[in-house]
């Protein structure tokens, strides 16, 4: 049942309800599995399934929960037990989802909710699998300051840093098995800083960027990869995602030595390297791998491929071919 369970900080735990016993099932993943939340009755006729995944930090967690249909929650007796306080922004990526949580709130795939383990609340859910950033208390109330009342059940829109943070969660715990330990440190810190900074954003209109500047530089870089290749992509556009000021975003990089219009030119460059030495692109020619690659010009990109690798696309094509690509 125990598929994974390093000990280390950022550690990833992977626990199954695969290899037991059928009959025992969901009162092993109520009793000793879960910790936040108590399941109250499984869909009938089905034997139950579960699959838990967390990335392990001090006051962080990255969480994966997918399980069948089940009635789930937190009665006022289990609210105030040690360590159960945290505040989650969840995401619902497949099923649907009754919260009885300072309100209703029925939710579909897609959708970002806060949920504040304090605070009782029931959910009804379909078969599911749900992604989570969850945060100690001590952070939220440094971001936030002193009154948390108001977040039980509230909606986070998932567009802007919302959406590069849905982005990055589930890609951080769709690829955990395969990174470090260190590697999930800095993913599971920069998916923090960016719920922290989507909070902060909520209530005072803006993130501070010297408090988070860390999650706003992550969510820029993540942005920039992946709308690398539209050739109008500008730093406005990039601020206005990530939800801070055109000089903000100049500052984050800055500190960082780098620039913003440096980091969209290597982006595009990265992408036309994996493309030209991928059999996915063997049909195009280097001129649709530039336009594919946000390049309008393409003597401009010939030359600043070979400025940067070293040899021209063609040769790095022709590299590739041949069984080195160039690394």
């Amino acid at each position: 049942m125990l598929v994974q369970a390093s000990q280390a900080y950022g550690r990833l735990v992977d626990l199954t309800t695969d290899g037991a016993p059928v009959r025992e099932r969901f009162d092993y993943w109520r009793d000793v599995v879960l910790r936040r939340t108590r399941p109250e009755v499984p869909a009938r006729g089905q034997p139950f399934q579960a699959h838990l995944r967390r990335i392990v930090l001090n006051e962080v967690e990255l969480i994966e929960h997918a399980a069948g249909a089940v009635v789930s929650g937190r009665s006022p007796g289990r609210t105030r037990f040690d360590g159960g306080d945290d505040i989650a922004l969840e995401l619902l990526r497949f099923g649907t989802s009754k919260l009885t949580h300072n309100g209703e709130h029925k939710l579909r795939a897609g959708d970002f909710c806060l949920v504040d383990y304090a605070r009782p609340f029931k959910t009804v859910l379909t078969r599911h699998r749900a992604s989570g950033v969850v945060l100690s208390r001590r952070k939220v109330r440094e971001a936030l300051g002193g009154d948390l009342s108001a977040l039980a059940g509230h909606r986070v829109p998932a567009r802007g840093l919302a959406a590069v943070l849905r982005a990055h969660m589930m890609t951080a715990l769709d690829e955990a098995p395969h990174m470090t330990e260190q590697d999930r440190v800095v993913a599971t810190n920069a998916a923090a800083e960016m719920a922290l900074a989507i909070l902060q954003a909520g209530r005072f209109g803006a993130a501070d960027p010297d408090q988070f500047g860390a999650g706003l530089y992550q969510a820029a870089c993540a942005v920039i990869d992946r709308a690398c290749a539209d050739p109008d992509l500008s730093p406005e556009r990039i601020a206005l995602t990530v939800g801070c000021s055109r000089a903000t975003l100049y500052r984050l990089f800055s500190r960082r030595d780098q620039s913003v219009a440096a980091a969209v030119w290597q982006a595009r460059l990265e992408r036309a390297r994996r493309m030209l030495c991928s059999a996915e692109s063997i049909g195009m020619t280097i001129s649709d791998v530039a336009m594919t690659s946000g390049f309008t010009d393409i003597p401009t990109f010939t030359r600043m491929f070979k400025r940067r690798y070293g040899r021209t696309p063609r040769e790095a094509r022709e590299a590739w071919f041949a069984g080195d690509d160039g690394r």
